[in-house]
């Protein structure tokens, strides 16, 4: 939740409120009523719905296409909730792995300006189906990224887990791995050497916006591998309630939940337990 505003994809339940939200937008391709916003959430169109306490306050459309993330349809009540399904669409673009955000909007200048203060710049000139002018707008998103800590690296380490910078400024120390947003730090996770072939992932910290994206997993899963074509055959991390909330992303990186923690082998180490059972 961000800006007073909740964030969630549409289902068929949310036709009727769709509807009513495009009522008199005269935005091309809008739903006209509630059956045929019901005919194209159910035909794979995807709607992100920004709503608060008080109802639904804005929409968006989106999609993948060629690898650049489109949306269009743009309606909202209140501004803040518009800008904020705009940077949901940003955060979602990243987390796919895609670089190019692009949005088709009215051509007028006031939508220009809105536009430009969310970072997308005009790239072209189109016409709608029934005439009207659009504007094609495109921002490229910085890549979200998990890497090895650098020495550069070392105040955000310390902001983010309350660490003693200076070992950091030193160069970069093996297990540690940050995630970054372009050049921003905006998570750390670290691996401890617990004996006997056993490596300890720290649970991962990120910095508040980026929870919710299931980045936690993914830098869980760069820790991983670091440790296992380090010499370790078993990873561990602490099933703490947020990580609690990754299982099914855990599991499918083949992370099994064993009582109080979740279990990475080795396949031969995995063989190897299941001979000696």
């Amino acid at each position: 939740m961000s800006g007073g505003f909740r964030v969630r994809e549409a289902d068929a339940e949310d036709a009727e409120a769709l509807a009513e939200l495009y009522a008199g937008s005269g935005l091309p391709g809008a739903p006209g009523d509630a059956a045929e916003a019901a005919r194209m959430l159910q035909t794979g169109a995807a709607f992100l719905l920004a709503e608060d306490d008080a109802g639904i306050a804005g929409a968006v459309r989106w999609r993948e296409e060629e690898g650049v993330a489109w949306f269009d349809l743009l309606r909202s009540l209140e501004p803040p909730a518009g800008a904020e399904l705009v940077r949901t669409v940003g955060r979602r673009t990243q987390d796919r792995g895609l670089r190019l955000a692009r949005c088709r909007a009215p051509d007028t200048p006031g939508m220009a300006a809105y536009f430009a203060r969310l970072g997308y710049l005009p790239v072209r000139r189109e016409r709608a189906e029934d005439g009207r002018a659009l504007l094609v707008l495109e921002r490229r998103l910085p890549l979200l990224t998990v890497r090895e800590q650098r020495r550069g690296d070392a105040a955000a380490i310390a902001r983010l887990t309350g660490a003693d910078p200076w070992p950091f400024e030193q160069g970069a120390r093996p297990g540690w791995f940050v995630a970054a947003d372009g050049e921003r730090v905006v998570g750390v996770i670290s691996v401890y050497d617990a004996g006997g072939g056993l490596a300890e992932l720290a649970e991962p910290v990120v910095e508040a916006g980026y929870e919710g994206r299931g980045l936690e997993a993914w830098m869980a899963e760069r820790a991983r591998e670091w440790a296992q074509t380090n010499g370790f055959h078993t990873c561990v991390l602490q099933a703490t309630p947020r990580m609690r909330a990754l299982r099914r992303a855990l599991e499918d990186r083949l992370w099994q939940l064993e009582g109080d923690r979740f279990v990475h082998r080795r396949p031969r180490a995995a063989e190897e337990d299941g001979a000696e059972r």
